[in-house]
């Protein structure tokens, strides 16, 4: 009675597979009450569920393990694969089919990553790296050709980049390191461009991996690190005039994509 007083509610460990898809549910139905109705940021709603489910009111040792478990699997979906889960959560409806598709595509992220750094440590064909470093087919000309002009439009990098030039070293998987301009308006674009299907949704381990873009500071390659904390950062930080100017470059090259228009 006085535990019902106080405002006591009896929270379970979320544990085994069912465990995991209601903590996946339960992350959806916070995303859909909070960053769909622009209430908060991205990032604060992933501080705030990270913050708010971690506990429970079990007290066996299998109970606690199987919920940390859990609960770290599914915060390191939201706080690393942004555009993964807005691709999902922006769903109208999410069913126990649509949340066991989500984790695959999770899974098979996490093991391509896994893959391309086990590969780095050892020699490998070129072919073998090239299937390890993407998780989908190549790019289609059209595509790239329209990517190479939209880091152009926008000065991306401090080189200017030529079409034929990447095409064929990109077939070839050798493409040689730029230098971004700025750190955030990269991770900003590449981000868009995985949320829209454009390119793999592990661009930053690929970009990594390959060691292909040098911090704007010109010290340094950019690590998975730094392109994951920059986004990070920049996604709760409200867009200026000049952001939004930047933005809707990005997406009207992305509407040229998706119609096949140059």
């Amino acid at each position: 009675m006085k535990r019902a007083m106080r405002g006591f509610r009896w929270t379970p460990a979320q544990t085994g597979k069912e465990g995991l898809i209601r903590l996946v549910e339960q992350a959806q139905k916070s995303y859909k009450d909070e960053v769909t109705t622009r209430q908060k940021s991205y990032r604060r709603y992933v501080l705030d569920f990270t913050h708010s489910h971690q506990f429970h009111d079990a007290n066996d040792a299998w109970s606690k393990n199987e919920h940390l478990k859990n609960y770290y699997t599914v915060i390191e979906l939201l706080r690393k694969h942004e555009s993964l889960i807005r691709k999902h959560f922006d769903h109208e409806l999410l069913d126990k089919n649509g949340i066991i598709k989500l984790l695959n595509e999770f899974y098979a992220i996490d093991l391509s990553e896994s893959a391309t750094e086990s590969d780095s440590s050892s020699p490998k064909n070129p072919a073998q790296a090239i299937q390890n470093a993407n998780i989908k087919p190549l790019l289609d000309r059209h595509t790239l050709d329209l990517i190479v002009q939209l880091a152009n439009e926008v000065c991306l990098f401090k080189e200017v980049l030529d079409a034929d030039n990447i095409a064929i070293c990109y077939a070839a998987d050798t493409l040689q390191t730029v230098t971004s301009r700025n750190n955030s308006k990269l991770v900003l674009l590449l981000d868009k461009l995985a949320s829209h299907n454009v390119i793999t949704y592990n661009w930053q381990s690929v970009i990594a991996q390959k060691s292909l873009v040098i911090s704007s500071s010109g010290k340094k390659l950019l690590t998975q690190h730094d392109m994951s904390s920059t986004l990070y950062r920049i996604k709760d930080t409200t867009p200026n005039a000049i952001d939004k100017q930047f933005l809707a470059i990005i997406d009207k090259y992305i509407t040229l994509i998706k119609n096949k228009e140059v």
